[in-house]
């Protein structure tokens, strides 16, 4: 009897159609042996039934997993000292939901004081690294390192868990993913582990793609380029599809390849007036010709968004006259938006400092508050508190009820200083003991009170019991917050003492 064909080959030939992608007569052949449709069907139809019969093929065979077999039934020794008592309890009380929020402080503590996530908490630990896996690897990989050496010979065990580990096969999941979501998704991962391997794969099977899988393949490099991969994207730049043009000049310039810089750098150039107003497309001759290369533009996208939310943002300092500041104050609110977007694609710390600081002054209209809590997570503890001491000391309402001040503040994921902590509880205070307080106002403050709780710097709870003793009184919902609050707090500063 035939053998079923290849799903990923039938699903490329719906994809494409059968006049692009004409389909194998063995298809049919292994069709007419099963006896699975009316053989006087058309082809579309027989393709249809081929499609749904090897998929659900698929599904009932057994899952082969890329996990490593040859395992000691044994775990290694840990190589750390044991938790304390206290810090043990605490860890379990995070990971069994009680203080849930917490989980980032507490993964930071085992790490700073050489320790482990006690064993019976793994099960609890490795599927929150696994669900961060895509969306932050080097958090992902905090939680499995402070699992210690149980957490990495249980994960290279446990099939969900086993993609944490440094022996994954990525390989082995290449190759059985089939559609170009899933193999993107494995190459982003592969990259992060292994970036010239992966990009190899990704050459294996770049020319059998259509472009608009190519497309989404690309996306798996975004976050990993590196000026390793300029050459290798350089050479792909060159198809007939604008969209797989685009891609390639955004990675390329994440890549920071000569030519791709120097190229926008011109163009941008040639389109910047003297007063930082960039064109709205465009010149003809040569400029436009060179942007056509990269991809060009795509409506509604203007040209100051295009080059903005591509280009380094270093790129901007010798393009434009005088500070980046005052160029960022000219310019429309999508523009702008664009360049944050920059910033945050390249992780250029510096640049989100002075844009953040732009921002806490300015207070721009219709910036994205989405961006702006990126921009502002995206900065280091000891920057984030220079910064807001200089906000409170010079602004006397700087952290007023729908200030920018006070909203991004509460984007952190790391404790305030112990000046901002104060600040930010009279300032909740203050606000909770207007009198008149529409609901609009009261689900806003309720939010952020809720948002403050493992923000404060635990060493202020013996203030903090002295502030919210009649706060917790009430018969509310700032009641049960403030009750929340001083819990959250005291539990904080009693992991520190363990």
């Amino acid at each position: 009897m035939a053998s079923a064909p290849p799903y990923s080959e039938l699903f490329k030939s719906i994809t494409l159609g059968s006049v692009r992608l004409p389909t194998d007569s063995r298809v049919f052949e292994w069709l007419d042996e099963l006896g699975a449709i009316d053989p006087t069907a058309d082809n579309a139809e027989q393709l249809l039934a081929a499609l749904g019969l090897t998929e659900r093929m698929r599904r009932m065979q057994p899952l082969t997993l890329p996990v490593d077999t040859a395992l000691s039934g044994e775990a290694p020794p840990e190589d750390r000292t044991a938790p304390e008592p206290r810090l043990a309890r605490g860890l379990q009380l995070i990971l069994e939901g009680t203080y849930a929020e917490l989980l980032d402080e507490g993964v930071d503590l085992v790490l700073e004081r050489g320790t482990y996530v006690p064993s019976p908490l793994l099960p609890l630990l490795l599927p929150r690294a696994v669900a961060l896996l895509e969306a932050d690897r080097e958090r992902a990989l905090r939680y499995l390192e402070a699992g210690g050496q149980r957490a990495r010979w249980l994960a290279r065990q446990h099939p969900d868990w086993a993609v944490l580990t440094p022996d994954y096969s990525f390989g082995a999941a290449w190759k059985s993913a089939d559609q170009p979501a899933e193999q993107a998704r494995v190459l982003s991962q592969w990259r992060s582990a292994d970036p010239a391997t992966a990009r190899m794969a990704l050459q294996n099977i770049w020319e059998d793609q259509s472009p608009r899988n190519q497309e989404v393949l690309l996306e798996g490099m975004r976050g990993t380029v590196t000026e390793d991969d300029g050459r290798w994207l350089r050479e792909r730049l060159g198809p007939k599809r604008k969209g797989v043009r685009r891609l390639l000049s955004e990675l390329l310039l994440l890549a920071r390849e000569p030519e791709a810089v120097r190229d926008f750098t011109a163009i941008a150039r040639n389109v910047t007036a003297a007063d930082g107003t960039i064109a709205a497309t465009p010149p003809g001759g040569e400029v436009r010709d060179l942007l056509e290369s990269y991809g060009g533009t795509k409506a509604p996208e203007s040209l100051g968004q295009r080059l903005l939310e591509i280009m380094p943002p270093e790129s901007w300092v010798d393009i434009v006259e005088g500070p980046l500041e005052r160029f960022w104050l000219k310019l429309p609110p999508l523009e702008l938006r664009s360049a944050a977007r920059a910033i945050l694609a390249f992780s250029d710390r510096a640049f989100s400092l002075r844009l953040v600081r732009f921002l806490l002054r300015e207070e721009p209209k219709g910036f994205d508050l989405e961006l702006a809590s990126q921009l502002v997570r995206s900065i280091n503890k000891t920057t984030f508190d220079g910064l807001f001491d200089e906000v409170l000391t010079e602004e006397k309402d700087a952290l007023r009820l729908r200030g920018y001040s006070r909203y991004l503040a509460l984007q952190r994921t790391v404790n305030w200083s112990e000046r901002l902590s104060k600040a930010m509880v009279n300032r909740l205070l203050e606000d909770l003991h207007q009198r008149q307080l529409d609901y609009a106002t009261q689900r806003d403050l309720a939010l952020h009170w809720k948002q403050a709780v493992p923000l404060l710097d635990p060493g202020i709870f013996p203030w903090l019991r002295q502030q919210l003793h009649t706060t917790t009184e009430r018969y509310d919902a700032f009641g049960n917050l403030a009750t929340r609050m001083l819990q959250v707090t005291s539990f904080r500063s009693q992991l520190r003492q363990a």
